[in-house]
C-alpha cells in the first residue's frame, strides 16, 4: 500500500471523533433553540401576542386543530386575534425534541389548558406534534397537529348494537 493513502486514511480516522462531537454539539444547540422557541410560543399563546407568533411561524405554516380543521398561518392568527380560540392557561407538560438534521426538528409532547365554555373554564389535555425548520432568522414552526386526550368521563357511552339480550 502506498504511504500517502495510508497516512490520509489514518488522519481521517482520527478526525471521526471530532466530527461526531461537532454533530452532537450542533444537535444539542438545535434542541436548545427549539425548546426556547416552544417556550416563546406558549407564552405568546397565553398573552395573545400575535406579532411574536407571526415571527415564530414559517410562511407555509399549517395548523391542524384538535377537531381536525386545517388552518393556514393567516387563518390561525386571525382566529386567535378574534378570540375564536377560547383557550387559556396553555402550558406544556412534557416535550421531546428530535433533531432530524441541522435544519429540521420534530417536537412531540403533551399540553394542558383551560377552555372557556359558557363562562366556565373546562380543563383540557392533549398531545401535539410540531415540525420546526431553521431559517436565517431562527427556528420557525411549519406544522402543528394537536389531538385532545379525552378522559373516560368525557367519552360517549358505547352503545350495544346487538339489540335486546
Amino acid at each position: 500500500m502506498r504511504p500517502l493513502p495510508v497516512v490520509l486514511l489514518c488522519l481521517a480516522s482520527l478526525l471521526l471523533p471530532f466530527h461526531a462531537a461537532a454533530s452532537d454539539a450542533a444537535a444539542r444547540d438545535a434542541r436548545l433553540g427549539v425548546r426556547e422557541a416552544e417556550r416563546q410560543r406558549a407564552l405568546a399563546l397565553n398573552e395573545r401576542d400575535i406579532e411574536l407568533l407571526r415571527r415564530l411561524m414559517g410562511g407555509n405554516y399549517r395548523h391542524v386543530e384538535t377537531n381536525g380543521r386545517l388552518r393556514s398561518k393567516t387563518e390561525f392568527l386571525q382566529a386567535l386575534a378574534r378570540d375564536e380560540y377560547r383557550i387559556r392557561n396553555y402550558g406544556l407538560e412534557d416535550m421531546e425534541v428530535e433533531v432530524v438534521n441541522e435544519d429540521v426538528a420534530i417536537v412531540t409532547g403533551t399540553w394542558r389548558a383551560a377552555r372557556l365554555d359558557l363562562g366556565a373554564a373546562q380543563p383540557l389535555r392533549g398531545r401535539y406534534v410540531r415540525v420546526w425548520t431553521r431559517q436565517p432568522e431562527g427556528w420557525r414552526i411549519s406544522l402543528h397537529q394537536g389531538t385532545e386526550i379525552k378522559t373516560a368521563a368525557a367519552q360517549p357511552a358505547k352503545s350495544d348494537s346487538r339489540g335486546p339480550h
